[in-house]
């Protein structure tokens, strides 16, 4: 039976902050203040402190409580009968196909199965090693702690399942989610070790409040004062680290916000996630300005800019941002999300003509830029990643990234001035490159991508898959094979002049064009011997792996004759010009080292090639 059901609860509750989302934690020696990977700035310290100091939960040997780790179904049902203080030993047998008596969680889950709290799958299984879901939490909370839904109808969000409908609302009702948006509550979601202590000291403190309170309250802004706002007819006071939000100046952007906040002993000490809700009705510019620290915001509102805040979760940006978007002196550790369109939003789109919204980024730090939707994004920092994906038609930049994937499979057109250090297009694609600038390489990993490349566009290196031609990835490569340093696979010819034929057709010659000397070499000793006589248009060719760096100075060509060497190739010819193969048509092999060339006006081509190291051309 449940100690629990005797009111013989949980000991001390220290707080109930944050705005988790899901829930799961698993067995594991140390203190939470001593974890590693859980500072007291971090956003689940108590709540994994609170448990730990129970003994309820544990940390890893390497110190780490790793709460960013999924939990799965029997490390949840472990903690649960935990916290419940239910009586592991005395059970009966609930005869899970998957867990036999001498199980490790055995005892867990037959409590919980004997209390009614848990159950296992139609097919008799309970499938202890699956991360366990948002859904199954919220059923097993609202069991374990009794938590009841007073009026489904409340519930906000539109994509929760009919069967678990009550349990969601009344966690709900309670405070202990707030979904994962404002009208989403993602069931089918991993829920984390984190969010699992969350959950627990959340539901705990439904039926046992701390006795110095600690809550986590979500609200709407209407009105606040220099020091104090109202919150459901209760006035509270503003912490220091939340002075800076509700100021004056942010007055305007505040107005309607829904704002979930961590309060103690009748003070406001920290803003948790804030959706930026208001628009000026004139089109002027809203600003939100603070140096807080916030774990998320969400921006649905026009013409809005945030300045010089601190973010370390996500920054959403929503359909209802039509025109503008500006980021000045923020920090940002998650993903900025530039979110799909709402069926309505698209309606509302396309009576505008479908006006493309900007982001500006200004004197900011980003962490991965996730774009869903046509936009245009103006950047003077560099962005680390920028993601394209959904169904994108265009999308305009200004500035540089390093690195850039496409997994949108739309026609999409990219326009702007850009400096990517990698372009990577991972599927099947018809891109339209109006851009200038530089990309030092362009990687596309599948055969049907169809590029189309502006006439101000240069590309250091170009990668294409083992077979393809260039001139069917690339539509208009007559006339833009110039503007193409080197081109590595495939079985294009080399990049050229406007001359330049593709496909399938003989490459140019070695330079000279008259057939040099033979050299063939099966050790570094005959290799270093061949390299001493070579000259210019003369061949080495392998016939067996060798272990060697190669240094040349003149434009000798080297059939790796399918083998590899083993080692770093470096060519410098600044004076030769013309067009070069470094190995002859229809020869493979592989350098496991370094390749870097320095001849800058020579047309080259890589065939067959494969390098292992890194791949320099100056």
């Amino acid at each position: 039976m449940s100690k629990w059901g005797k009111s013989k609860y949980l000991n001390a509750l220290t707080a109930m902050a944050l705005t988790a989302s899901a829930v799961v934690v698993a067995p594991i020696t140390s203190e939470a203040s001593s974890f590693k990977d859980v500072q007291r700035t971090h956003p689940f310290y108590e709540e994994i402190k609170n448990l730990n100091d129970r003994g309820i939960i544990k940390g890893f040997k390497d110190g780490t409580f790793k709460p960013e780790q999924n939990l799965t179904r029997g490390q949840a049902a472990k903690i649960i009968a935990g916290v419940l203080e239910l009586d592991t030993s005395n059970v009966s047998n609930p005869n899970f196909k998957d867990i036999p008596t001498n199980h490790l969680y055995f005892g867990a889950i037959a409590a919980l199965r004997q209390e009614g709290i848990i159950d296992g799958y139609e097919d008799g299984t309970f499938r202890q090693h699956e991360f366990i879901q948002r859904n199954h939490v919220a059923k097993i909370l609202a069991n374990a702690f009794k938590l009841k839904a007073s009026n489904t109808n409340s519930l906000p969000f539109t994509d929760v399942r009919v069967e678990y409908k009550d349990a969601i609302t009344a966690l709900y009702e309670n405070n202990v989610t707030t979904g994962k948006t404002a009208t989403l509550f993602d069931g089918s979601s991993n829920v984390t070790r984190g969010q699992m202590a969350a959950f627990i000291t959340r539901s705990e403190g439904i039926v046992n409040p701390p006795t110095q309170p600690s809550q986590s309250v979500t609200f709407k802004v209407e009105e606040y004062t220099a020091n104090e706002l109202a919150i459901h007819g209760k006035t509270y006071l503003f912490g220091d680290s939340v002075k800076s939000i509700f100021t004056a100046e942010n007055k305007t952007a505040l107005t309607g916000a829904k704002i979930t906040a961590t309060i103690e002993n009748g003070t406001i000490t920290k803003v948790n996630t804030i959706v930026l809700n208001q628009t000026d009705p004139e089109k002027k510019e809203v600003v939100f300005n603070t140096n807080a620290t916030l774990d998320s915001i969400t921006i649905n509102a026009d013409n809005m800019t945030v300045k010089n805040v601190t973010v370390t979760g996500n920054v959403i940006i929503t359909s209802n941002v039509k025109t503008k978007i500006e980021f000045d002196g923020v920090t940002l550790a998650g993903d900025l999300i530039i979110a799909n369109p709402s069926d309505e939003a698209m309606a509302s789109l396309e009576s505008e003509k479908q006006r493309t919204p900007v982001l500006k980024i200004k004197n900011s730090r980003a962490g991965k830029v996730q774009v869903k939707r046509n936009f245009s994004i103006v950047s003077d920092t560099t962005i680390p990643e920028l993601i394209i994906t959904g169904n994108i038609s265009a999308i305009s930049i200004d500035g540089a990234a390093t690195k850039v994937i496409i997994e949108s499979t739309a026609k999409l057109n990219m326009t702007g001035n850009v400096k990517f250090e990698q372009l990577l297009l991972p599927v099947a694609v018809k891109l339209l490159l109006n851009v200038d600038g530089v990309m030092n390489d362009l990687t596309v990993l599948n055969a049907d991508t169809r590029l189309t490349i502006s006439s101000g566009l240069r590309i250091n290196n170009l990668t294409i898959p083992a077979g393809s031609t260039v001139t069917n990835i690339i539509t208009n490569f007559t006339s833009v094979a110039s503007q193409i340093k080197a081109i590595i696979g495939g079985s294009s010819p080399s990049t050229g002049g406007s001359d330049t034929g593709g496909g399938n057709v003989t490459p140019d010659p070695v330079i000279p064009p008259e057939k040099g000397n033979e050299f063939h070499v099966k050790n570094a000793e005959e290799l270093k011997q061949a390299l001493n006589k070579a000259k210019v248009g003369d061949l080495i060719k392998l016939t067996a792996p060798v272990t060697a760096d190669v240094t040349l100075t003149d434009l000798v060509v080297i059939d790796l004759n399918g083998h590899t060497l083993n080692g770093n190739v470096t060519l410098t010819a600044p004076t030769a010009s013309g067009r070069y193969s470094l190995m002859p048509s229809g020869s493979t092999g592989t350098i496991s080292g370094d390749l870097i060339i320095y001849a800058p006006n020579v047309t080259l081509s890589l065939d067959g090639l494969t390098v292992v190291g890194n791949t320099v051309i100056e």
